[in-house]
């Protein structure tokens, strides 16, 4: 989903898997960190990534609450005015 929020645009893309560990948060935008409950999952390099593109618009990206805690994934990129599409 995307939206206008002033003059910022929000990105969002949320997923339906086992959501990310609070304490793991910090950790995600990360290269190769393994996370989950049993540590076999990993971000590999996607998330690192992206965290890599949206500083280099200007922008954040962060893991931001589902609409049920523990079932899904949210991650929110927020973007400048300007930035091109």
């Amino acid at each position: 989903m995307a939206r206008r929020a002033g003059d910022r645009t929000v990105l969002e893309v949320t997923d339906e898997g086992p959501g990310i560990e609070p304490a793991d948060r910090a950790h995600v935008f990360e290269r190769f960190t393994t996370g989950g409950v049993d540590g076999t999952g990993g971000t590999g390099l996607g998330l690192a990534i992206a965290r890599w593109v949206t500083q280099l618009h200007g922008g954040r990206i962060e893991v931001a609450e589902t609409e049920r805690p523990g079932q899904g994934c949210r991650i929110r990129a927020t973007l400048p005015e300007g930035t091109p599409a």
